[in-house]
């Protein structure tokens, strides 16, 4: 055993002293847990304790999010004393059972399956509320397919409209499907699931049944059934065994009928740590040391869909929220956290970005956290708050770090308030990560590597091997044959120092401040995007597809 849970998730820079000491008075007073009590204040995440418990056991972590497990391993243990305890069997290798446990010092249950299945028991260990999640799931797949039953009801003349619904968004969960899109065609309408960011073609239905789905959609998110020609808002509740989802609908007519696009939103979201996004260790302390700061404004930018919020509240857990006071404004509120105020956007009361960070300045904020600045009265207002001794964090669209400072600019900023509020700017993009299952490592020469990033030619020079070993896609059952599964971040950080103060001060355009930081040695996202090749966790082929 090594250090204690409290001890580990310190060293792991998620939890510090000031939390621990608060969920000690807790534990007095209640007697719970102490790693349940730390979840119970959301200082940390079920996934975060699993990972402490599987380093204070020495035993190996497993997201199950990312794995499929084998059929065979699964019919070794009933469903009734997997779902009473918690487990579920993974794989059967070398004569051994791999289960995937939250607790996994309970000898008596090791003991019992090893007796009941003749095979030796190996414990790994996984995020309690994911394994809630998977368990009926998994065993409900073992008698009945929900890919199956869908292909049944798709071919099957009279179908149960309901029921077809409720196995397409199982079934987009099951695949970690983020969006679900239903297009209408002339002759037959089409499904789409987007998956790690790439649209996938799941199904194609006939007309009339496409016209079931879509009466049946608009009237589970409380949407007008009979209008057809103006776009359309709502959403509605879904259950998938252990998790609720939110389902945002959205609707536009085409020239065959409404397209309906669903985001599948869970409501039991996931707050990491900046480095399990993806952050590099360097990158993590300069963006923790500018998040120290009692005033200035730092931005996280990319595409839509980039994970800007995720890494807002990732670096919102990087401030100490027990002495600074800190208030956000959400549209919506994504996720409660520990010890902040949380004020959600409602633009039928004028309750918007702008109209909050009035009253909000008068609430005696340390941290003001706004969800994204879309328009030229938040941007002033966000500039400005953060020049009278607030820190402002916020989200911005934008490409990379160099087009946020003209982003803001063209928002009507002032530019000397700019530069003297800019602490920093994060720029960031998500990679598909391989499947670990099935990746096949592979050779490359520095010349052949310098083909796809020619603007990284002096970092690969510089590699110490002529030839480089890296990572291709193949595709498997695990990752659906694509190559990939799940997704990782990868970024850059501008600190802004004087000389770019005094740049944006004068007006200097992008070309001149972007030759000055290459100049100080900046790492940009290409070559954090290297790094994830070098370091086996991405392709060249999926670097190319996302950075250029």
């Amino acid at each position: 055993m090594k250090d204690n849970i409290g001890t580990i998730l310190k060293d792991m820079d998620i939890i510090y002293e000031e939390q621990i000491e608060a969920a000690l008075h807790v534990q007095k007073a209640t007697k719970m847990a102490f790693g349940e009590i730390l979840v119970d204040l959301n200082f940390i995440s079920t996934d975060e304790l699993a990972r402490a418990i599987a380093i204070h056991t020495s035993l190996e972590y497993i997201d199950l999010d990312s794995y499929v497990p084998a059929p065979e391993a699964l019919k070794l243990i009933e469903e009734e004393f997997a779902m009473m305890n918690m487990v579920i069997p993974l794989k059967i290798q070398d004569n051994t059972l791999v289960v995937a446990t939250s607790w996994p010092n309970n000898k008596d249950i090791k003991d019992y399956l090893q007796e009941k299945t003749g095979y030796n028991i190996q414990f790994v260990v996984s995020d309690y509320h994911v394994i809630a999640k998977y368990l009926q799931f998994y065993y409900e797949k073992l008698e009945n397919s929900i890919e199956e039953l869908i292909e049944f009801y798709l071919t099957n003349g009279e179908t149960d409209v309901i029921l077809l619904l409720d196995l397409i968004i199982k079934n987009a969960i099951k695949d970690r499907t983020t969006d679900i899109h239903i297009t209408p065609g002339k002759f037959t309408s089409h499904i789409f699931f987007r998956i790690d960011g790439i649209l996938k073609h799941s199904y194609s239905i006939e007309m009339d049944l496409y016209h079931q789905l879509v009466i049946r959609i608009k009237v589970l998110s409380k949407l007008d059934v009979m209008q057809h020609h103006l776009p359309q808002d709502g959403d509605l509740e879904f259950e998938f065994p252990g998790e609720n989802y939110n389902v945002r609908v959205a609707t536009i007519p085409t020239q065959y009928g409404e397209k309906i696009a669903l985001r599948l939103m869970p409501k039991n979201f996931r707050v990491y740590d900046l480095k399990y996004l993806g952050f590099e260790s360097d990158m993590v302390q300069k963006i923790t040391q500018s998040l120290q700061k009692t005033s200035g404004i730092i931005i996280v930018t990319g595409s839509s869909g980039s994970g800007k919020t995720t890494t807002l509240y990732a670096m919102l857990r990087k401030i100490d929220n027990l002495k600074r006071n800190v208030i956000t404004v959400e549209d919506p509120v994504e996720h409660p956290l520990p010890f902040v105020d949380q004020v959600q956007v409602n633009t039928h009361r004028d309750y918007t970005f702008d109209t909050m960070l009035k009253h909000i300045a008068r609430q005696d904020p340390d941290v003001i956290v706004i969800g994204e600045i879309l328009d030229e009265d938040t941007a002033k207002l966000a500039i400005r708050n953060s020049a009278t001794g607030h820190l402002i964090l916020s989200t911005l669209s934008s490409s990379n770090v160099i087009t946020a400072i003209s982003r803001l600019k063209d928002l009507g900023v002032n530019k000397y308030l700019l530069a003297e509020g800019l602490v920093g700017i994060v720029s960031q993009r998500l990679l598909r990560r391989l499947c670990t299952e099935c990746k096949k490592e592979i050779d490359i020469t520095k010349h052949e590597l310098i083909e796809y990033l020619p603007e990284l030619k002096t970092s690969i020079l510089s590699l110490h091997d002529e030839k480089i070993k890296i990572f291709k896609p193949v595709g498997c059952k695990h990752c659906m044959n694509s190559g990939y599964l799940g997704r990782i971040c990868i970024a850059e950080f501008l600190q802004i120092d004087d000389n770019i103060r005094d740049m944006i001060e004068h007006d200097k355009n992008t070309i001149d401040i972007k030759d000055y930081i290459y100049s100080n040695g900046y790492n940009n996202i290409k070559a954090n995007a290297l790094q994830k090749v070098l370091e086996g966790i991405s392709s060249l082929e999926e670097v190319q597809r996302v950075t250029h």
